[in-house]
């Protein structure tokens, strides 16, 4: 009898609960996705506003005054 396929009440387990490794494993992977995708984000909409605005002067208005 295989201590890991029945439950103690008799029936059959479907799941078992993740292991503390392999929960420390997600919560790594899903750190380094949400870090991997913010970055990707940020560098998608900084380059998509660059490539517009090197073509035009800076306008006028209160923070005109920061370098670019």
């Amino acid at each position: 009898m295989n201590r890991g396929i029945e439950a103690p009440s008799g029936g059959l387990v479907l799941f078992t609960a993740p292991t503390e490794r392999q929960r420390q494993t997600r919560r790594r992977s899903a750190a380094l996705a949400v870090i991997l995708g913010v970055a990707f984000a940020g560098g998608l909409i900084g380059q998509l506003s660059s490539v517009h605005d090197a073509a035009r002067p800076t306008p006028p208005g209160p923070f005109s005054y920061f370098p670019n």
